[in-house]
């Protein structure tokens, strides 16, 4: 089943906030995910908001995490705490991702792996029976509103090809112009940032799903 999930990166609690106000207005977003970027300015060449901010603003989504960081594992009793749902680290962070996969688990979350384009598809071979989600980057992480990188459409062809029983998302510059070929490829779970939050969300969401649809 195809998801659009909303992307929320941002630098300050106030920036913060006023993204999640205007999220949870959104009727066509209810009851559904966001993916909340958090970034620790060495893995990525940016910093955001921490964990303890989305603590201190409940919200009725279901939230996921993505981990733009070094040491994924430092992170995970604060967003436990932060009552996150699903964390998501890239598989080229410099802990274990074996180890850091079940730690995830262990505190009854479920766990997900983030790869760049220049990583090849076979380093998640190993993980792909422990995690329920593989996010491709189609953008260098760590900044919204870069240019689509159109060879992802390509990693995630061959990552579908693979056969694996696992959700495969996109993550980066996911528009109107792009939806379609990548559902198309394979994609079930679209997170959208810019495009959502620039202008009104529920005109662009109704957009995206009339692309998917073609409408």
């Amino acid at each position: 089943m195809v998801q659009i999930i909303p992307a929320v990166l941002r630098k300050t609690e106030e920036q913060y906030v006023d993204d999640m106000n205007r999220l949870s207005s959104c009727e066509g977003l209810k009851d559904g995910w966001v993916h909340i970027d958090l970034a620790d300015n060495k893995f990525v060449q940016n910093e955001t908001i921490g964990p303890e901010t989305v603590k201190k603003f409940p919200t009725n989504f279901r939230k996921e995490a993505h981990l733009m960081v070094s040491h994924p594992k430092d992170w995970i009793g604060k967003l436990v705490e932060a009552d996150f749902d699903r964390i998501i680290f890239h598989i080229e962070s410099a802990d274990d991702t074996e180890e850091v996969i079940g730690y995830i688990k262990s505190k009854g979350l479920s766990a997900g792996l983030a790869i760049k384009m220049d990583t090849p598809i076979e380093k998640l071979q190993p993980f792909v029976d422990k995690i329920e989600v593989i996010l491709v980057m189609s953008i260098i992480p760590g900044f919204q509103g870069q240019q689509f990188i159109p060879a992802s459409l390509e990693k995630i062809k061959q990552i579908k090809s693979k056969g694996w029983p696992i959700q495969i998302g996109v993550d980066g510059a996911v528009r109107d112009q792009n939806v379609k070929q990548l559902v198309e490829a394979g994609v079930e779970n679209l997170t959208v940032g810019s495009f959502l939050l620039k202008g009104n969300i529920e005109e662009n969401l109704e957009k995206l799903w009339e692309t998917i649809h073609g409408q």
